[in-house]
């Protein structure tokens, strides 16, 4: 009897589950793809047209003539441009370091449950969502000599204000002064938010243990937010750069004498009062390697403090 050998049956294997990191990239990736987009019309691009035009002629007549380096070596040589340096990370300076301090200080300080402190914190932001031009223009009341509040309240106590705009040592710091009212709230705002992730009850038990305010706040709540502090310092010092342009553009127009001159303003004065693009160019590409020394130096503390 001849036996017939039935073909093995082919059982197909069954489909490979999806990867779920992979479908987590995609998502990821689609959700960002509109702001990549944004940022890449609004920021990259025109990074990329400034870089290109600062080495080149241009006063909107005609097409951009090829300078080369000139633009360069005339930013060497230019006092003006070395003054308006200098002025920016003076501004920068005295501005993001008060920023940083008061702001966590205030933070601390209303941390704590209650409708009252829930009022505070609703009125204490409401200068992060005015313009700095705006606040120019209230400021510019505060400081006038002869009308101005503080003069008024600095009368009663028998003392006489300064030109606050037009003396050349006293406008930049007044300047500083209305930068951290506006930086402030958001200062604050990012330290609330660092400091909502220490447990409360590591601060009870340090409470318990006999710890006082200070050596809770040096051995606590620091360490829970000096990772903030980078990023705090950062949104700060772009405020600050940036910002300064409506505040010194309606005050003081860059005087007296350029003591309030910044990087920004100057670039503005090159390129729209002298259409002189080119040369603007060149100082969009100065004040943006300073932007990108500084976020580099604040990340390299940061990974320092974290192998520490």
């Amino acid at each position: 009897m001849t036996t017939v050998a039935t073909p093995a049956r082919i059982v197909p294997s069954p489909p490979k589950p999806a990867n779920p990191a992979n479908r987590d990239r995609w998502a990821a990736a689609i959700m960002i793809s509109p702001n990549l987009l944004l940022f890449t019309i609004f920021v990259g691009i025109p990074i990329i047209g400034a870089i290109l035009l600062s080495f080149c002629h241009w006063n909107l007549t005609g097409l951009p003539a090829w300078a080369g380096l000139a633009n360069y070596s005339e930013l060497m040589h230019d006092p003006t441009a070395k003054t308006a340096l200098v002025n920016t990370i003076l501004f920068a300076l005295f501005g993001v370091a008060p920023t940083v301090v008061l702001g966590l200080l205030i933070a601390v300080l209303i941390n704590v449950p209650g409708r009252v402190v829930n009022v505070f914190r609703t009125l204490y932001y409401v200068p992060a969502v005015v313009s700095f031009a705006a606040s120019a223009v209230l400021w510019q009341w505060i400081y006038h000599p002869s009308t101005g509040i503080l003069d008024f309240f600095l009368s009663k106590v028998g003392v006489s204000g300064p030109q606050w705009l037009s003396d050349s040592s006293v406008a930049l710091p007044a300047l500083d002064v209305i930068g951290i009212w506006m930086s402030l709230p958001v200062s604050v705002l990012l330290y609330m938010a660092a400091l909502q992730r220490i447990p409360e009850s590591t601060l009870e038990a340090a409470t318990l243990d006999g710890c006082g305010p200070v050596r809770r706040m040096v051995n606590i709540v620091w360490p829970g937010v000096r990772p903030m502090t980078i990023l705090v310092a950062i949104v700060a010092f772009l405020a600050f750069t940036n910002g300064s342009f409506d505040l010194v553009n309606i005050m003081t127009q860059g005087g007296p004498v350029n003591a309030t001159t910044t990087l920004i303003y100057y670039t503005y004065y090159q390129s729209i009062d002298n259409l002189n693009l080119g040369y603007g160019a060149a100082l969009t590409v100065l004040q943006l390697l300073l932007i990108i020394v500084v976020i580099a130096g604040a990340r390299g503390l940061q990974l320092l403090g974290a192998r520490r």
